[in-house]
């Protein structure tokens, strides 16, 4: 949660910092809910390329033209 300035100048050092803290703890929590998404695809991408070069023939170097 967001708070005002004139809320935070109220509080005691103490209790400003702790707000602080927490407005850090919720930037962070939506921070890393927004990468799950992107993590996601990553892994599907990695797990799909496993198995690509798993399924693939070896490529020997006399069949390769240069």
């Amino acid at each position: 949660m967001v708070m005002r300035k004139k809320t935070l100048r109220r509080l005691s050092p103490v209790a400003r910092k702790v707000a602080r803290l927490a407005g850090e703890a919720n930037s962070l929590g939506r921070r890393l809910k927004n990468l799950v998404p992107e993590i996601q695809r990553l892994e599907a991408d990695s797990e799909a390329l496993k198995t690509a070069k798993q399924s693939a023939p070896p490529v020997k170097p006399e069949n390769i033209d240069w």
